[in-house]
Protein backbone atom coordinates (compact mmCIF):
# COMPACT_ATOMS: atom_id res chain seq x y z
CA UNK A 1 0.00 0.00 0.00
CA UNK A 2 1.07 3.45 -1.20
CA UNK A 3 1.36 6.58 1.32
CA UNK A 4 -0.84 9.52 -0.99
CA UNK A 5 1.73 11.42 -3.09
CA UNK A 6 1.10 14.82 -1.50
CA UNK A 7 1.57 13.52 1.82
CA UNK A 8 5.44 12.37 0.96
CA UNK A 9 5.91 15.59 -1.15
CA UNK A 10 4.97 18.11 1.47
CA UNK A 11 7.65 15.58 3.84
CA UNK A 12 10.13 16.36 1.40
CA UNK A 13 9.10 20.16 1.04
CA UNK A 14 10.35 20.37 4.50
CA UNK A 15 14.03 19.64 4.48
CA UNK A 16 14.27 21.95 0.85
CA UNK A 17 17.02 24.15 1.81
CA UNK A 18 17.83 22.75 5.47
CA UNK A 19 21.47 22.79 6.65
CA UNK A 20 21.02 19.23 9.23
CA UNK A 21 22.21 16.29 6.99
CA UNK A 22 22.75 18.76 4.23
CA UNK A 23 26.17 18.04 1.66
CA UNK A 24 25.98 20.43 -0.74
CA UNK A 25 25.81 24.49 -0.79
CA UNK A 26 24.58 26.98 -3.21
CA UNK A 27 25.61 30.62 -3.10
CA UNK A 28 22.95 32.37 -5.37
CA UNK A 29 22.08 35.15 -7.27
CA UNK A 30 23.91 38.74 -6.85
CA UNK A 31 23.67 38.67 -2.67
CA UNK A 32 25.03 35.61 -2.68
CA UNK A 33 22.00 33.90 -0.78
CA UNK A 34 23.28 29.88 0.45
CA UNK A 35 20.80 27.29 -0.03
CA UNK A 36 21.67 24.00 1.22
CA UNK A 37 20.39 21.04 -0.72
CA UNK A 38 21.52 16.86 -0.66
CA UNK A 39 23.40 15.77 -3.87
CA UNK A 40 22.13 12.41 -3.85
CA UNK A 41 18.66 13.76 -4.61
CA UNK A 42 19.67 15.96 -6.99
CA UNK A 43 21.69 13.17 -8.53
CA UNK A 44 19.12 11.01 -8.41
CA UNK A 45 16.03 13.35 -9.84
CA UNK A 46 18.43 15.45 -12.53
CA UNK A 47 21.09 14.17 -15.00
CA UNK A 48 22.74 17.52 -15.04
CA UNK A 49 23.57 17.58 -11.42
CA UNK A 50 24.47 13.68 -11.43
CA UNK A 51 27.14 14.96 -14.22
CA UNK A 52 28.04 17.71 -12.17
CA UNK A 53 28.79 16.59 -9.09
CA UNK A 54 30.81 13.65 -10.79
CA UNK A 55 32.69 16.58 -12.50
CA UNK A 56 33.31 18.11 -9.44
CA UNK A 57 34.32 15.02 -7.59
CA UNK A 58 37.62 14.49 -10.32
CA UNK A 59 38.39 18.40 -9.47
CA UNK A 60 36.96 19.82 -6.68
CA UNK A 61 38.55 23.09 -6.68
CA UNK A 62 37.10 23.32 -10.04
CA UNK A 63 34.43 26.30 -10.79
CA UNK A 64 35.24 27.45 -7.16
CA UNK A 65 33.71 24.69 -5.51
CA UNK A 66 35.84 23.13 -2.53
CA UNK A 67 34.99 19.34 -1.88
CA UNK A 68 35.55 16.48 0.50
CA UNK A 69 34.24 13.73 2.99
CA UNK A 70 33.34 16.27 5.49
CA UNK A 71 33.02 19.33 3.96
CA UNK A 72 29.91 20.40 2.02
CA UNK A 73 30.77 20.88 -1.30
CA UNK A 74 30.12 24.42 -2.39
CA UNK A 75 28.61 26.18 -5.69
CA UNK A 76 28.07 29.56 -6.74
CA UNK A 77 25.68 30.16 -9.65
CA UNK A 78 25.56 34.07 -9.51
CA UNK A 79 22.63 34.49 -12.63
CA UNK A 80 19.37 32.69 -11.10
CA UNK A 81 17.45 34.41 -8.47
CA UNK A 82 16.73 32.60 -5.18
CA UNK A 83 13.28 32.46 -5.63
CA UNK A 84 13.71 30.56 -8.46
CA UNK A 85 16.52 28.38 -7.70
CA UNK A 86 14.22 27.38 -4.81
CA UNK A 87 11.54 26.88 -6.96
CA UNK A 88 13.38 24.34 -9.47
CA UNK A 89 14.40 22.58 -5.90
CA UNK A 90 10.72 22.37 -5.02
CA UNK A 91 10.04 20.45 -8.30
CA UNK A 92 13.37 17.80 -7.85
CA UNK A 93 12.09 16.89 -4.15
CA UNK A 94 8.89 17.12 -4.69
CA UNK A 95 7.78 16.82 -8.37
CA UNK A 96 5.67 19.20 -7.80
CA UNK A 97 6.15 23.04 -7.69
CA UNK A 98 4.13 26.30 -6.83
CA UNK A 99 4.47 28.87 -9.38
CA UNK A 100 3.95 32.72 -10.15
CA UNK A 101 3.76 34.80 -12.84
CA UNK A 102 6.36 37.10 -11.78
CA UNK A 103 9.51 33.53 -12.21
CA UNK A 104 7.77 31.30 -14.33
CA UNK A 105 9.75 32.22 -17.27
CA UNK A 106 12.53 32.46 -15.38
CA UNK A 107 12.31 29.11 -13.64
CA UNK A 108 11.10 27.92 -17.61
CA UNK A 109 14.51 29.00 -18.71
CA UNK A 110 16.22 26.91 -15.01
CA UNK A 111 14.35 24.25 -15.99
CA UNK A 112 15.27 23.72 -19.80
CA UNK A 113 18.95 24.20 -18.29
CA UNK A 114 18.91 21.26 -16.01
CA UNK A 115 16.96 19.42 -18.34
CA UNK A 116 13.83 18.71 -15.95
CA UNK A 117 11.30 18.23 -18.77
CA UNK A 118 8.35 17.98 -15.93
CA UNK A 119 9.12 20.98 -14.89
CA UNK A 120 9.87 22.49 -18.70
CA UNK A 121 5.33 21.49 -18.86
CA UNK A 122 4.71 22.58 -15.32
CA UNK A 123 5.25 25.92 -16.51
CA UNK A 124 4.55 25.93 -20.15
CA UNK A 125 1.00 24.74 -18.94
CA UNK A 126 0.94 27.45 -16.30
CA UNK A 127 1.62 30.07 -19.09
CA UNK A 128 -0.21 28.29 -21.64
CA UNK A 129 -3.54 30.51 -20.45
CA UNK A 130 -2.30 34.20 -21.55
CA UNK A 131 -3.85 37.63 -21.85
CA UNK A 132 -2.89 40.53 -22.87
CA UNK A 133 -0.96 41.38 -19.71
CA UNK A 134 1.04 38.30 -20.04
CA UNK A 135 1.02 37.28 -23.82
CA UNK A 136 4.24 39.38 -24.60
CA UNK A 137 6.99 37.67 -22.00
CA UNK A 138 5.17 34.25 -22.81
CA UNK A 139 5.15 34.38 -26.46
CA UNK A 140 8.78 35.49 -26.23
CA UNK A 141 9.76 32.99 -23.53
CA UNK A 142 8.24 30.45 -26.21
CA UNK A 143 10.01 31.35 -29.18
CA UNK A 144 13.51 31.90 -27.13
CA UNK A 145 13.14 28.68 -25.62
CA UNK A 146 11.66 26.67 -28.77
CA UNK A 147 8.39 26.16 -26.83
CA UNK A 148 6.11 25.56 -30.10
CA UNK A 149 2.92 24.79 -28.72
CA UNK A 150 3.03 27.66 -26.44
CA UNK A 151 4.14 29.71 -29.38
CA UNK A 152 1.08 29.20 -31.37
CA UNK A 153 -1.54 29.50 -28.37
CA UNK A 154 0.06 32.92 -27.99
CA UNK A 155 -0.44 34.01 -31.59
CA UNK A 156 -3.73 33.05 -31.70
CA UNK A 157 -4.70 35.27 -28.96
CA UNK A 158 -2.03 38.01 -30.26
CA UNK A 159 -3.76 37.51 -33.43
CA UNK A 160 -7.87 37.78 -31.66
CA UNK A 161 -6.62 40.89 -29.36
CA UNK A 162 -4.09 42.85 -31.67
CA UNK A 163 -5.50 45.99 -31.16
CA UNK A 164 -5.11 45.64 -27.14
CA UNK A 165 -2.00 43.73 -27.61
CA UNK A 166 -0.37 46.84 -29.76
CA UNK A 167 -1.49 49.10 -26.84
CA UNK A 168 -0.30 47.63 -24.20
CA UNK A 169 2.73 48.84 -22.13
CA UNK A 170 4.71 45.08 -22.73
CA UNK A 171 4.09 45.20 -26.05
CA UNK A 172 7.37 47.70 -26.23
CA UNK A 173 9.25 44.80 -24.15
CA UNK A 174 9.51 42.09 -27.13
CA UNK A 175 12.80 41.46 -28.46
CA UNK A 176 13.15 42.10 -31.99
CA UNK A 177 13.15 38.40 -33.16
CA UNK A 178 9.69 38.35 -31.20
CA UNK A 179 8.30 41.54 -33.17
CA UNK A 180 8.79 40.27 -36.19
CA UNK A 181 7.85 37.00 -36.01
CA UNK A 182 3.97 38.33 -34.94
CA UNK A 183 4.24 40.88 -37.56
CA UNK A 184 4.68 38.07 -40.17
CA UNK A 185 1.02 36.88 -39.26
CA UNK A 186 -1.74 37.04 -42.08
CA UNK A 187 -4.41 36.74 -39.11
CA UNK A 188 -3.61 39.97 -37.04
CA UNK A 189 -6.48 41.80 -36.77
CA UNK A 190 -5.00 45.38 -37.86
CA UNK A 191 -5.02 47.33 -41.17
CA UNK A 192 -1.45 47.61 -41.88
CA UNK A 193 -0.92 51.36 -41.51
CA UNK A 194 -2.04 50.18 -37.67
CA UNK A 195 0.52 47.68 -37.49
CA UNK A 196 3.36 50.55 -39.24
CA UNK A 197 2.44 52.83 -36.19
CA UNK A 198 2.72 49.85 -33.60
CA UNK A 199 6.25 48.74 -34.87
CA UNK A 200 7.70 52.25 -34.97
CA UNK A 201 6.44 53.15 -31.49
CA UNK A 202 8.46 50.02 -30.45
CA UNK A 203 11.13 51.22 -32.45
CA UNK A 204 10.97 54.57 -30.66
CA UNK A 205 11.10 53.51 -27.09
CA UNK A 206 13.64 50.85 -28.16
CA UNK A 207 15.98 53.09 -29.28
CA UNK A 208 16.21 55.19 -26.05
CA UNK A 209 16.78 51.77 -24.34
CA UNK A 210 19.70 50.77 -26.64
CA UNK A 211 20.90 54.10 -27.53
CA UNK A 212 20.58 53.67 -31.20
CA UNK A 213 19.23 54.86 -33.97
CA UNK A 214 15.11 54.00 -35.02
CA UNK A 215 16.74 52.87 -38.66
CA UNK A 216 18.74 50.52 -36.62
CA UNK A 217 16.34 49.45 -33.96
CA UNK A 218 13.76 48.72 -36.76
CA UNK A 219 16.28 47.17 -39.69
CA UNK A 220 15.86 43.55 -38.53
CA UNK A 221 11.84 44.16 -38.44
CA UNK A 222 10.50 46.44 -40.68
CA UNK A 223 11.21 44.30 -43.58
CA UNK A 224 7.74 42.28 -42.44
CA UNK A 225 5.68 45.74 -43.00
CA UNK A 226 3.42 44.67 -45.56
CA UNK A 227 4.51 48.54 -47.11
CA UNK A 228 1.90 47.52 -50.93
CA UNK A 229 -0.87 46.98 -48.32
CA UNK A 230 -0.34 51.24 -47.89
CA UNK A 231 -2.69 53.66 -49.23
CA UNK A 232 -1.33 56.01 -51.89
CA UNK A 233 -1.77 58.78 -49.12
CA UNK A 234 -0.40 56.75 -46.07
CA UNK A 235 3.00 55.84 -48.81
CA UNK A 236 3.30 59.70 -49.71
CA UNK A 237 3.35 60.87 -46.15
CA UNK A 238 6.21 58.13 -45.53
CA UNK A 239 8.08 59.02 -48.05
CA UNK A 240 8.30 62.30 -47.25
CA UNK A 241 9.23 61.46 -43.15
CA UNK A 242 12.04 59.19 -45.10
CA UNK A 243 13.31 61.49 -45.84
CA UNK A 244 14.01 63.62 -43.13
CA UNK A 245 14.94 60.05 -41.60
CA UNK A 246 15.82 57.52 -43.76
CA UNK A 247 14.13 54.18 -41.26
CA UNK A 248 12.82 52.74 -44.18
CA UNK A 249 14.46 50.75 -47.42
CA UNK A 250 14.17 52.69 -50.20
CA UNK A 251 13.66 49.61 -51.94
CA UNK A 252 10.13 48.73 -50.32
CA UNK A 253 8.85 51.95 -50.68
CA UNK A 254 9.61 51.83 -54.40
CA UNK A 255 7.92 48.20 -54.15
CA UNK A 256 4.41 49.60 -52.81
CA UNK A 257 4.73 52.29 -55.62
CA UNK A 258 5.25 49.87 -57.84
CA UNK A 259 2.47 47.55 -56.81
CA UNK A 260 0.23 50.51 -56.86
CA UNK A 261 0.96 51.59 -60.42
CA UNK A 262 0.70 47.96 -62.32
CA UNK A 263 -0.76 45.98 -59.41
CA UNK A 264 0.58 43.15 -59.94
CA UNK A 265 1.93 41.41 -57.68
CA UNK A 266 3.98 37.60 -56.53
CA UNK A 267 1.93 35.37 -54.61
CA UNK A 268 4.28 33.72 -52.99
CA UNK A 269 5.69 36.98 -51.23
CA UNK A 270 3.71 37.66 -48.16
CA UNK A 271 4.20 41.20 -48.35
CA UNK A 272 1.47 41.56 -50.91
CA UNK A 273 -1.31 39.79 -48.86
CA UNK A 274 -4.01 41.86 -47.16
CA UNK A 275 -3.92 41.05 -43.32
CA UNK A 276 -7.51 39.42 -41.72
CA UNK A 277 -7.99 42.85 -40.16
CA UNK A 278 -7.40 44.93 -43.13
CA UNK A 279 -10.15 47.91 -44.06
Amino acid sequence: MYAAPDLFANDMRKVINETEHSDICFVVGEDREKIHAHKIILAARCEVFRAMFAEQAKSPAKAGGRGGKDTAMLLVLPDVRPTVFLTVLEHIYTNSCRLSQSIVVDVLASAIEYGLEGLVRCCVEYISDPNVDTVCEAIQAAITYKQNDLRDTCMTFIEENTDAIFKSPHFAELSEDSLAYIIQSDNLQADEADIYEAVKEWGTVNMVITESSLKECLKKVVGHVRFPMLSKEMLTQLEQENEQEAVIPVGLISKAWRYHATKEADPSDPLYRRRAGAA
